[in-house]
């Protein structure tokens, strides 16, 4: 778990040390509000921070491990790719179920709820939809399931059983996200693929089962 909280760490401190060049080369000034970014800022300040984790994990089952096939389970068969597709699109839409009693019972609504994709799928046009979509259905499917299924719920499993293993790991995997409503729905998606990893063994129906879950909320925000 120090690894985990090391990667973590890593990727915001490399975040923040390459903002500068990450503002000079898209023209944007340092003071400039986040929810005025351009795509192209935001997209590039995925780089080191996802560098950031997904090196230490890698770097850990060099020097500490067996490698990241053994350790984190980083293999692929070709059936995994139906399977996470087909888990993933459902996860995706069986997961707005928990948000009826909220939309029933409170004041929240569903612009609440999607206010945070929509705002980054506003701003993709042209050639920006291409790179939304290379950054959110392909880069993070495969950089946080490397870091939370691999590295974290492994990790956790030599410290409690399977069970709590992942629903703590699925609990941090949500909460890294810094977006509370979003919870729920991230969370029981962390869930659905630790199962995917525990039982099959692999990263590869995980992986594709995230593209999938993200993949439809982007052409959702997009259509």
């Amino acid at each position: 778990m120090g690894d985990a909280a090391l990667g973590f760490a890593l990727a915001y401190v490399l975040t923040l040390v390459f903002s500068p060049l990450v503002f000079r080369l898209t023209g944007q000034s340092l003071d400039t509000p986040s929810d005025q970014l351009p795509l192209s800022t935001l997209a590039l300040q995925q780089v080191p921070f996802y560098g950031g984790m997904l090196a230490v994990p890698l770097m850990a089952a060099r020097y500490k491990g067996r490698g990241p096939v053994v350790d984190f389970g980083l293999r692929m068969r070709w059936t995994d790719a139906p399977l996470g597709l087909v888990v993933g699109f459902v996860t995706q839409y069986a997961a707005l179920l928990l948000y009826l009693p909220v939309l029933w019972w409170t004041s929240v609504s569903s612009d609440d709820i999607s206010k945070p994709a929509r705002e980054l799928t506003d701003k993709a046009h042209g050639a920006g939809v291409v790179l939304l979509i290379i950054v959110v259905a392909i880069a993070a499917p495969i950089v946080e399931e490397i870091f939370f299924r691999g590295l974290v719920l492994r990790s956790l499993e030599r410290r409690m059983t399977r069970g709590w293993a992942m629903v703590v790991s699925s609990a941090l995997f949500a909460a890294a996200h810094f977006e509370p409503l979003q919870f729920p729905a991230l969370f029981v998606f962390g869930l659905v693929a630790a199962v995917l990893a525990t039982r099959t063994g692999r990263l590869g129906p995980g992986i594709w089962a995230h593209v999938a879950f993200n993949a439809v909320a982007v052409i959702s925000l997009i259509a």
